[in-house]
């Protein structure tokens, strides 16, 4: 043990991962730990080992313990050079992954979802999905604009259904868009730091999401195959599903009466019909309650980006159409469900552009000569996971 070299690459790759995943630069942790930042871009690269002062320095600064940081022979090493027990049992961190057959160490982003989701992700899919969330972290480090969530994703929780309307346009005024309609969600969620990928998930999982509170990193990956609206709605669901999980609600608790799943559906219906851009698009065609037709449907239904049978339920609730009409809605809306395979009774009006920005970081990331190789190995990840660009 005492004549064997130990291998600095790994510990190198779980430095850049970490740093990247605390939206550091660099320059940035270098300046933390005390040391010029060529030396740190060396120990990333794997060129050399660190002292155990510097190594100890940059545990404490990326909040792991180093254990985490250290495979079997630099552990080794490192134990003959300070004389001090590393014990596995020491490592306080959550699950690692290793991400594509490329080695990207996984960020141990927090995979954030309530029962039954949690059976139907398996290693491999939590391995995929953390290798995305990796190489995003990786292009923004590339072309330098690392970025966190800008608004605050962990608010106290109400208690009533009521309470949780007022809650969700809580959370659209953080966003600066208070009741106002609004086309691009995508631009909205990127434009707060808040990352999206569309990409092929497991059967009956249209959408996971990801959230490291301690870095206020957020990932929202979307099921590319399901509709538009129904895109648009999982998103906002799972953006309802972390603040559920941040506010302390357990898998199989209620708020008001709701589980986590019912509770996240009624968020994402509050914040994307909320009641006042509702009833006010109602009152600017005169339509009544007992004026519904097929076609009036469909077309204020668009206006949101929701699905008909959504937009029903919202005039519903809102005491917009009578009891009668929404029942003679709501069965053709089924039957139409029924004959098509769950496709939207009329051609959607919303124009996604599925992972525009990661292309756009893709792009830029393209004319970083010292990124090839990386860049590469970045590409080969994403195609893997099946992720567009």
């Amino acid at each position: 043990m005492k004549n064997e070299k130990p291998d600095s690459s790994a510990l190198g790759r779980r430095i850049r991962a970490l740093r990247r995943q605390h939206n550091l630069t660099q320059a940035e942790l270098a300046g933390k730990v005390g040391i010029r930042t060529g030396p740190l871009n060396t120990l990333e690269r794997g060129h050399h080992l660190p002292s155990v002062p510097v190594l100890w320095k940059l545990a404490q600064i990326l909040h792991t313990d180093v254990n985490h940081l250290l495979d079997d022979t630099v552990r080794s090493y490192v134990v003959r050079e300070a004389a001090v027990p590393y014990g596995s049992d020491e490592c306080h961190s959550e699950q690692s992954f290793t991400a594509s057959a490329y080695d990207y160490t996984a960020v141990q982003a927090r995979i954030i979802r309530f029962e039954p989701e949690t059976a139907r992700l398996s290693d491999k899919t939590i391995r995929m999905i953390d290798s995305v969330i990796n190489c995003f972290l990786a292009l923004e480090d590339i072309v330098e604009v690392q970025k966190q969530a800008a608004i605050p994703l962990t608010l106290k929780l109400p208690a009533t259904q009521v309470g949780f309307q007022r809650f969700t346009a809580q959370v659209r005024g953080l966003l600066g868009i208070s009741d106002a309609v609004i086309f691009d969600y995508l631009e909205l969620f990127e434009n707060a730091g808040l990352r999206v990928v569309f990409l092929p998930l497991p059967a009956k999982v249209e959408s996971v999401s990801c959230y490291d509170r301690q870095c206020a990193n957020a990932f929202f990956l979307i099921a590319e195959e399901i509709t538009v609206e129904r895109q648009l709605f999982r998103l906002c669901f799972e953006l309802g599903r972390i603040y559920l999980y941040n506010g302390g609600l357990a898998a199989h608790a209620k708020i008001g009466g709701l589980d986590g799943e019912h509770a996240a559906r009624r968020f994402a219906a509050f914040f994307l019909m909320p009641e006042e851009a509702v009833s006010a698009s109602v009152r600017q065609v005169g339509v009544t309650p007992g004026q519904w037709t097929w076609e009036l449907l469909l077309r204020l239904k668009h206006r949101f980006g929701v699905s008909a049978e959504a937009f029903l339920y919202r005039l519903g609730e809102l005491d917009l159409i009578t009891p009668a009409g929404l029942k003679e809605l709501q069965a053709r809306i089924k039957a139409h469900y029924a004959a098509t395979g769950n496709s939207e009774p009329d051609a959607s009006r919303r124009v996604l552009t599925p992972n525009g920005r990661l292309g756009d970081l893709l792009l830029v990331a393209a004319q970083k000569p010292a990124a090839v190789e990386e860049l590469a190995q970045i590409r080969a990840t994403l195609n893997q996971a099946g992720v567009k660009t």
